[in-house]
């Protein structure tokens, strides 16, 4: 009965021995675009197959807002996904590569630096499975705020009770650091777009940071502004735009005026 199982076993390893990407596409263009100039040229082909990957197209269940190219170990786990981007070819096959290879991480042997390095690639390679490994592994290690920080970034999004006491430890950590409120006014602000519609609600974190600790911190006051610019000029809210940016030169570097300028005025 043991050799049967096992025999059963190697059987089913051999139905899926290497990784997998699986396309998914809606009608949308971005889909026929992906399609057309990557997931059916013979370039893309061989070159997942020369990375041992394989390739799989599945219909989508929802009409997906923009077309998948979903990463899956040899064991069946989704490592990561990828969208439409605007990259050659082998470009995407090169970021698969870099997927599987920290995917096959060993935590536990990194340091400090290297997690959080390899955290914030797993945010930009949707890899959710190993960010919140490297997550779990660098909150447990660091004494300092770095992991912290992540942590209440996320948080903040979904639960709020959560962040707000993790934001008291950060603050913990380092009282009286400006960075660290211009970091949290950052994290606010950034969790304020995704949540909320009306500017002057929205832009409440910054207002904040500037009117506490502006006149002591000088390096990201100019850089609040800059962004605070940004931000009303997407909102088309002009004048505002302008002031912001004027702000902004007023403290930025001056290799960086020529740039801010145009900001608020066009």
């Amino acid at each position: 009965m043991k050799q049967l199982i096992l025999f059963i076993l190697s059987g089913v390893s051999l139905l899926w021995s290497e990784p997998k990407v699986i396309g998914i596409f809606g009608d949308c263009s971005w889909s026929q675009e992906l399609r057309e100039d990557v997931w059916e040229t013979p370039s893309f082909q061989a070159l997942l197959t020369a990375a041992g990957i394989q390739k799989e197209e599945k219909p989508a269940q929802n009409e997906p807002e923009t077309p998948m190219l979903v990463l899956m170990s040899s064991q069946g786990e989704e490592i990561g996904c990828l969208g439409f981007l605007v990259i050659p070819t082998e470009k995407y096959v090169s970021l698969f590569q870099e997927m599987l290879s920290i995917h096959e991480l060993n935590v536990d042997k990194l340091n400090l630096s290297q997690l959080l390095h390899y955290y914030r690639k797993c945010q930009v390679l949707n890899m959710k499975s190993c960010e919140k490994k490297i997550l779990t592994a660098g909150l447990s290690l660091d004494t300092g705020t770095g992991f912290l920080l992540e942590q209440y970034g996320k948080l903040s999004k979904k639960h709020p009770k959560e962040a707000k006491k993790v934001k008291a430890e950060i603050r913990a950590r380092k009282p009286n650091s400006t960075e660290i409120e211009w970091q949290l006014a950052l994290l606010a602000f950034q969790t304020r777009i995704e949540k909320l519609r009306e500017a002057d609600d929205i832009v409440k974190p910054l207002k904040s940071y500037l009117r506490r600790h502006g006149d002591q911190d000088k390096d990201n006051r100019w850089r609040c502004h800059l962004i605070l610019a940004e931000f009303y000029k997407d909102k088309n809210i002009i004048e505002k735009a302008k002031l912001h940016a004027q702000l902004a030169i007023a403290d930025a570097p001056d290799e960086l005026k020529q740039m801010i300028a145009p900001l608020g005025v066009q």
